[in-house]
């Protein structure tokens, strides 16, 4: 299980670093204005953070919408967002000269399978690196008093996912047959 997992993540991280829309569609969601209907980047991959730059920098700007920013810390995120934008299209330029065959990663028979997986590793690895850094620099642009308000926003966002799951798992078993 823990294997399917590994290669889930890092097939998904070879999608985000091969596109680099991850984070260039970050920054169309930071304005009050952007909608959940915005269309995404064209060549963007529709993955379940995609839209938000990944999971972490997803999370925080999601939270950072409860938080009532001003017009100056909401200039300052998407300026964030735009040089990490600049970063990422560098990072995917550098990644696609020594990226990672999905083929040779997708058979564990292949010759070439570890240097593979370990080159995957390498670049999921930095993308986690990146995202944590751009987090850290957007939890900056916070006051003092929203930071304190921050886990309790974030409380709120778990709570309201753990509905949602909730709510698509009764949904979903009620459609399953009994089996008997």
């Amino acid at each position: 299980m823990k294997l399917n997992r590994d290669i889930g993540l890092l097939v998904a991280a070879i999608a985000s670093i091969g596109t680099g829309a991850a984070v260039a569609t970050a920054a169309e969601t930071t304005t009050p204005a952007a909608t959940s209907t915005a269309a995404p980047a064209p060549g963007a991959q529709h993955h379940r953070h995609g839209r938000h730059g990944g999971m972490l920098v997803g999370l925080t700007l999601r939270a950072t919408k409860q938080l009532n920013l001003t017009a100056e810390q909401q200039a300052s995120i998407k300026s964030i967002l735009s040089a990490a934008r600049t970063q990422q299209k560098a990072a995917v330029a550098a990644a696609q000269g020594g990226g990672v065959d999905v083929t040779t990663l997708g058979n564990p028979g292949d010759p070439n399978y570890a240097t593979a997986l370990q080159s995957a590793k390498t670049l999921a690895a930095n993308r986690i690196q990146r995202e944590s850094e751009l987090q850290a620099q957007i939890y900056n642009v916070l006051t003092p008093e929203q930071k304190t308000q921050l886990p309790t926003v974030l409380a709120g966002i778990k709570a309201k996912a753990a509905q949602r799951r909730a709510a698509w798992l009764q949904k979903n078993a009620e459609g399953t047959p009994d089996a008997g």
